[in-house]
């Protein structure tokens, strides 16, 4: 990383900067039910953060994804749209975008959610004006876990990542993929060993404790990093 370059942060959304992760269950487990199949929530919890074009085969089969995997997802997003009002940011989620953006970071969101949701999360977290750059399901052709929304995004910010912030373990598959180290939030009711497991390189309580904790974990990672010209990958 150049040194004037002080690193690109890449951003998950769902249930990083607003606490949405338990009512995507409940819209998933409603959706799946109106088709007369029951999902258990365990299940359906641990697939939240993979795109939701990989879900429905994800927690049933390839065959329920051929003759029902649209009608699932379409009733999945209107149950969630239906309960926005309910949703909130998680503590500290403002205060730290503000904060990296004070430091002079670019700051690329990376979500597998579609344009518009993705624009209503980020008004709702109240960072919507302060973002750089925004990749979602819309610009890429393989959602999360596959690296692709996360190369997208670095790539449209420019400079290099210093790290991606997410809650799900499928978001650190996705930065490890693309090369970029991901800090884990617990945000999302993912257990610390399953997100060190899937690559975490730090997990914290929330994007308060990483507020808090910034300076050091700047350090930590600005240390770890190779000195890449071209983004992720060497590209």
């Amino acid at each position: 990383m150049a040194s004037d370059d002080p690193g690109t942060v890449l951003l998950d959304v769902d249930g990083t900067l607003v606490d949405t992760v338990y009512l995507h269950v409940s819209a998933w487990a409603a959706s799946f039910a109106r088709v007369g199949l029951v999902v258990p929530s365990h299940v359906l919890h641990s697939a939240i953060g993979m795109g939701g074009d990989r879900l429905v085969a994800h927690v049933t089969n390839d065959a329920t994804e051929d003759e029902l995997g649209d009608t699932i997802r379409e009733g999945h997003l209107d149950r969630f749209r239906g309960s926005l009002g309910d949703v909130r940011p998680t503590r500290g989620a403002e205060e730290l975008i503000r904060e990296l953006r004070q430091r002079g970071h670019q700051l690329a969101v990376a979500s597998s959610a579609d344009p518009d949701l993705t624009d209503d999360l980020l008004a709702i977290a109240g960072v919507d004006g302060l973002v750089s750059t925004v990749a979602h399901s819309g610009d890429v052709d393989a959602s999360k876990p596959h690296p692709e929304v996360v190369e997208t995004s670095a790539d449209r910010a420019g400079g290099s990542p210093l790290l991606m912030l997410g809650d799900a373990p499928w978001d650190a598959r996705a930065a490890a993929d693309a090369g970029v180290p991901c800090v884990g939030v617990r945000t999302g009711g993912f257990g610390d060993p399953t997100l060190h497991e899937a690559g975490m390189v730090r997990v914290l309580e929330d994007p308060q404790e990483v507020l808090e904790q910034w300076p050091a974990l700047e350090q930590q990672l600005t240390a770890r990093l190779p000195h890449r010209a071209h983004g992720p990958g060497g590209r």
